[in-house]
């Protein structure tokens, strides 16, 4: 039992180990794929910044180009150049402002990159308006000027140092990508490494605990073996008991009834001293007539309990056959069987203004004298049972469950209390006012034939509203499963 509970401690401080890594593996590769995506985003902000500087300063080259070639040669080929290039300055400049706007310090220098490519692009623009005007020399002027030498001077070098800038960036930001990447690979390896470190310890343990439940299978079957044989044993000495009890009850019941013969035939020969003496006496005598009366009122409680212990040793002797009687299983249709019993009750619950429901019920196997005698008491019971003053209603249903049939015997009478819904089950126990006639037995022999066919019975009641009798029996009984039933 202590390796038991240690074994599934150490399972489970592995298990949660185990689930401890896997959380911080899991948040690590979060971090860091969040991390390296940062980077990643970086890296490509300063290779877009830096397309853009090559991509703006090719379109002014070329703007430059197509104009020159065209003041030069005339050819409205250069013009059209000139123009494609020159409508790119603007929103390639514009790009380049957005993208370096999270840097003050590139943001000042994309100003001032603004201000010089709008003093060039405003300058060939002149030069262009100029040759298309015919003004050759005016144009050639502007060109000539070192200003627009400058400006390009000064572009160049403020656009070096914006991509020095982003170069430098480019280096430290995939330098931290690749560091990021290498903590991800590592954090990967180690949360792999103790995941297969726990899965051999958690093989070695599950294994040593299969070799422990092997043994302690093997255990139990062997002490399983010796208790079925001890169940046996003790099955054979409760039936050989019941065999006994039942004998007994026979003999008691049967002994009983010779000296009850025997009381039975002197109070036949009291009577009839009793009928000599009256017609002796004098009906003007109170004192004779006195003692006549005394003498019929004993007689009368001698026989009423005659009549009462004839009864009981009756009952004893039906319980005692029953009990010795051999069941035989046959096929049962509920439903017909309920329906005759129904009508054998018929006459009793029209006179108690009551009315029984019988809803569809199952077929069984089972023995066909005790089904009659079970369903016969529940019956006869609700109708006797009925609350005065009110309709009666019985109403018989049933269902299947698995290899078993449940049906229920539910009334709307007396009902029962609480504390006397085990007791009507013993015998010779009734519960509620006594106005009916019965020596409680009815419920007992119930319960024994319930059980006898391998079933169980079941009292739900409520005082002032009504009982239900639920009583559950195999499917297809056969001997075994009452025996089965008996041992469990």
């Amino acid at each position: 039992m202590n390796n038991s509970r240690s074994g599934f401690f150490t399972n489970l401080i592995l298990l949660t180990v185990g689930f401890a890594i896997l959380a911080v593996m899991a948040g690590a590769s979060v971090f860091l794929a969040q991390r390296a995506a940062d980077d990643t985003r970086w890296v490509t902000h300063s290779l877009n910044v830096e397309n853009q500087l090559s991509l703006l300063q090719l379109s002014l080259r070329r703007a430059e180009s197509g104009q020159r070639g065209f003041m030069l040669t005339g050819d409205p080929a250069y013009l059209a150049v000139y123009q494609q290039s020159f409508d790119l300055i603007t929103p390639r400049m514009d790009e380049l402002s957005r993208l370096v706007a999270d840097n003050p310090e590139q943001a000042t220098r994309a100003t001032r990159l603004t201000q010089i490519v709008a003093t060039k692009h405003d300058e060939l623009q002149r030069i262009t308006e100029l040759a298309q005007s015919g003004d050759s020399s005016g144009a050639l002027a502007i060109v000539r000027d070192t200003a627009g030498l400058q400006l390009m001077a000064d572009f160049v070098t403020v656009s070096g140092e914006m991509r020095q800038i982003e170069q430098d960036l480019l280096a430290d930001r995939s330098a931290r990508s690749l560091n990021t990447s290498r903590w991800l690979l590592a954090t990967t390896l180690v949360g792999a490494i103790a995941l297969v470190v726990l899965a051999g310890i958690a093989i070695v343990l599950i294994r040593k605990s299969n070799s422990g439940l092997v043994r302690a299978r093997e255990q139990l079957q062997e002490a399983n073996a010796h208790l079925e044989e001890k169940v046996t044993e003790r099955t054979a000495d409760l039936q050989d008991a019941n065999d006994e009890l039942q004998r007994f009850a026979y003999i008691v019941s049967h002994d009983l009834r010779s000296p009850l013969v025997n009381i039975m035939g002197f109070t036949g020969e009291l009577e009839a001293i009793r009928n000599d003496m009256a017609a002796k006496a004098s009906k003007d005598d109170p004192e004779s007539q006195q003692i006549i009366g005394d003498f019929d009122e004993a007689v009368g409680f001698i026989k009423a309990s005659i009549s009462k212990m004839d009864r009981l040793i009756n009952a004893i002797l039906n319980l005692s056959r029953a009990g010795r009687r051999a069941f035989s299983p046959q096929e049962i249709d509920l439903g017909a069987a309920l329906d005759t019993i129904r009508n054998a009750v018929m006459h009793q619950a029209q006179a108690a203004d009551a009315t029984i429901t019988i809803g569809p019920l199952p077929t069984i196997e089972s023995d066909r004298l005790a089904i009659d005698q079970i369903f016969s008491n529940l019956l006869d019971n609700a109708v006797k049972y009925l609350k005065p003053g009110r309709p009666g209603k019985i109403e018989v249903t049933g269902s299947e469950r698995g290899g078993f049939v449940v049906i229920r015997v539910a009334d709307n009478g007396r009902g029962i209390d609480p504390a006397d819904r085990e007791r009507v089950f013993e015998l010779f126990r009734r519960a509620g006012v006594q106005d009916r006639p019965g020596e409680g037995i009815g419920l007992a022999h119930v319960r024994a034939l319930v059980r006898r066919i391998g079933g169980k019975i079941r009292l739900d009641s409520e005082p002032g509203e009504g009982s239900t009798f639920t009583v559950i029996l195999p499917r297809r009984w056969r001997e075994e499963t009452a025996e089965q039933k008996a041992q469990a």
